[in-house]
């Protein structure tokens, strides 16, 4: 069986994880704690230098390590409508690249407001996580994150220019809204480009808990009051592909944790 590597709050985990469901791929998952988890991530990808991160899917013959390879190869071992029609190939390469700028974008804010936000660092363990460890790490938890925090700047390298960020993530959902004008799907039915510019929305108002839960506190940090308003309409969209298209699969597995 497939073993899905990913993090259960991320966009980035999220597109693969719902490309996966959609075609009905049966697969091991394993929650992964950054910082934390990167030796052993290390250790299963037979790997010392270079970087790592997740989503990763392990096959037992190759390992794919984004989100849209794990939905390639999701396309052609899995059953149900193509998430990739052969004539909107392209196109939704052109999506994904503008999904991962955004998210990108994104996560500069995210990263910032974490350690700002009172009480979001005590949220920040997975559901998965069996309570005795949840229950040793939290003495420490706080420390963790800002550690974290400090991590991920270094290992994407990026700065803290948060206006820019926010430009980028705007002129992104603009280039959405122009595209969608009104109608459900991107192109003619549901692709994987409707998933991944849908998780773009989780950078400006988490989707409900029943899809992916997150503390009160953690779901501020997501948040962005500006861009929400200013996009009520892309939410609605996102919130409508996920009730059509979701469903309850995308409820968080029990995993083992990647420590």
């Amino acid at each position: 069986m497939p073993e899905l590597v990913a993090e259960w709050f991320a966009p980035w985990s999220e597109r693969a994880r719902w490309a996966l469901d959609h075609h009905g791929i049966r697969y091991a998952y394993r929650e992964y704690v950054p910082l934390v988890g990167e030796p052993w991530l290390r250790w299963r990808l037979r790997t010392l230098t270079g970087r790592v991160s997740t989503p990763t899917l392990l096959t037992g013959h190759a390992v794919y390590g984004d989100s849209f390879a794990i939905a390639e190869w999701a396309e052609r071992h899995g059953s149900g409508t193509p998430l990739f029609p052969a004539d909107r190939a392209a196109d939704i390469a052109v999506w994904n690249a503008r999904s991962e700028a955004a998210l990108s974008a994104g996560r500069v804010r995210v990263v910032a407001r974490m350690t700002e936000v009172p009480g979001a660092t005590s949220e920040i363990l997975p559901p998965s996580m069996p309570g005795a460890m949840r229950f040793a790490l939290q003495p420490v938890v706080g420390l963790a994150t800002a550690a974290t925090c400090g991590f991920l700047r270094w290992k994407y390298d990026f700065g803290g220019d948060l206006a820019a960020s926010g430009r980028t993530l705007r002129a992104t959902l603009e280039e959405l809204r122009a595209a969608l004008a009104g109608r459900d799907y991107l192109f003619d039915g549901f692709t994987y480009a409707d998933i991944t510019m849908a998780v773009v929305l989780q950078m400006v108002s988490p989707v409900r808990d029943a899809y992916i839960p997150l503390g009160p506190r953690v779901r501020e940090v997501w948040t962005s009051e500006s861009l929400a308003a200013d996009f009520a309409d892309l939410l609605a969209w996102r919130d409508r592909l996920y009730d059509r298209h979701r469903g309850v699969l995308a409820t968080v597995r029990p995993a083992r944790v990647a420590v």
